[in-house]
């Protein structure tokens, strides 16, 4: 297990799926994707690829085709672990690999849920699961979102801005102004999108950036360890909670629906469950905490010169 651990972004920010599943399965995949010289950004696109097929096994309404598309769920979800597992073995990271992670991510929920909005339409021939499927499309690209920002918030804090993936909208919109649609129109298409992203972010991750600018300013790259202390006592906590805005226990919820045959349950649970918790995280957990830090900040004597 140690090698493994070797690969992780920090244990706190992992989930229990992941450490006792995804990531040894994905380490596995990513040794042997090295050992035939494959690169993170190739292992994204198959992944994407086995995500899309596996969305469609759940228009079907036979139990032996859906949990087929469980396991090329996992098999995938496999293979988004194995891609950054591999860049981090290999040194491989990439901004293009980030953003292809993320597009990885929306083709395969995409087909998803077209996949179940389109079987539950069939099944009560009605336009609401439409309704509830987009609803719940929108709802997930910004739960992600901001679970993807303060994920790595803590990582900034905790562990240093070396182990964190934060990207500034003012950077990937410089790259996008640079970028040519004729002449490099993938690069272009796929700067746009991230900028979107990236411009979502900071928007809900206001605060979070803000205490980030502030702590920058007044202690550089040397936060103080008991700063480092108190963001993680104060927002460990809270990861499970962003950790339930990303994959796993959707998913989770997605499987045990369809074994019980209450496949229409699944945009309920998107749209009044996880949403609930993305309020509560945005309008009381997350400012207070933030609060309580920037009283630390602020009653700390040290000077930005010091």
């Amino acid at each position: 297990m140690g090698k493994v651990e070797e690969t992780y972004k920090a244990k706190d920010v992992e989930e229990i799926i992941d450490i006792h599943l995804y990531r040894p399965w994905g380490y596995a995949l990513a040794v042997a994707a090295r050992r035939m010289r494959m690169t993170p950004n190739q292992i994204s696109v198959i992944g994407m690829a086995v995500g899309v097929v596996s969305g469609h096994f759940f228009f079907y309404d036979r139990l032996t085709l859906n949990l087929l598309g469980i396991f090329l769920w996992m098999f995938a979800q496999a293979l988004d672990g194995a891609d950054g597992q591999l860049a981090r073995m290999a040194d491989m990271r990439s901004r293009l690999g980030r953003m292809l992670d993320g597009i990885s991510d929306n083709v395969k929920f995409t087909s998803l849920y077209l996949h179940v909005g389109a079987r539950l339409f069939v099944e009560y021939d009605s336009l609401w699961p439409i309704a509830a499927m987009f609803a719940a499309g929108i709802a997930h690209s910004y739960q992600s979102a901001l679970a993807d920002w303060y994920r790595n918030a803590y990582l900034h804090f905790v562990y240093g801005s070396g182990r964190a993936e934060l990207e500034s909208a003012e950077d990937i919109e410089a790259q996008y102004g640079a970028l040519s649609w004729r002449a490099d129109p993938l690069m272009k298409f796929l700067s746009w999108g991230y900028l979107i992203y990236t411009r979502r972010q900071a928007r809900w991750g206001a605060g979070s950036l803000e205490l980030i600018r502030i702590v920058g300013d007044r202690y550089g790259d040397a936060l103080p360890d008991a700063l480092r202390e108190l963001y993680r006592t104060l927002n460990r906590p809270l990861l499970r909670y962003y950790n339930a805005l990303t994959t796993n226990t959707r998913m989770v919820v997605l499987y045990a629906l369809v074994l019980a045959g209450q496949l229409a349950w699944f945009f309920a649970f998107e749209l009044v469950v996880l949403n609930l918790v993305m309020v509560l995280l945005i309008t009381r957990w997350q400012p207070a905490a933030h609060r309580r830090l920037r009283a630390f900040v602020d009653a700390d004597p040290v000077s930005p010169d010091a």
